[in-house]
């Protein structure tokens, strides 16, 4: 499967789940689907610009020899499994640290292991530093903006 067909086969099946999504809207009030259909708008619009610049000369992933993936390259097992097991940790903790002592450590430690900064102090700062940002945006989008609340957990509740 060559990286132009993917781009088409992946953009084909998220813009038919973004029509789906679409069709099957209903809000109670009017202004409960501002934010809903904002998304769908700028996930379609993204989509199609995907669409269109796959059919450019300058796509953005191109087939080279030297970066392209054998097709029986094994999936790194070790990587995922880590993964899981620290979003399985963060959903764990989540009622009894709460969102954002969850967060900065669920961040922080998926960053951590990815990033490929083992042991060094610098790198590990800049995962914690990652991770508080995010968090922090997060929390200030969901509880500020939204009014949604976030678990407080019950160590802090």
């Amino acid at each position: 499967m060559t990286a132009k067909f993917r781009d088409h086969l992946g953009s084909a099946l998220l813009l038919a789940f973004v029509a789906v999504l679409w069709l099957q809207r209903d809000y109670i009030t009017v202004f409960g689907g501002i934010f809903p259909d904002i998304v769908m708008e700028i996930m379609a619009a993204l989509i199609v610009l995907t669409v269109i610049l796959s059919f450019t000369p300058y796509a953005a992933m191109k087939e080279t020899e030297g970066t392209a993936k054998e097709e029986g390259e094994a999936i790194n097992w070790t990587e995922l499994a880590v993964v899981g097991v620290i979003l399985l940790a963060w959903s764990v903790l989540l009622r009894t640290l709460g969102f954002a002592l969850s967060g900065v450590l669920g961040f922080s430690g998926i960053s951590w292991y990815l990033g490929g900064c083992r042991w060094e102090p610098k790198g590990i700062a800049w995962c914690i530093g990652i991770a508080l940002a995010v968090t922090y945006l997060l929390i200030f989008v969901f509880v500020s903006l939204l009014r949604v609340p976030l678990p407080a957990g019950t160590i802090f509740g």
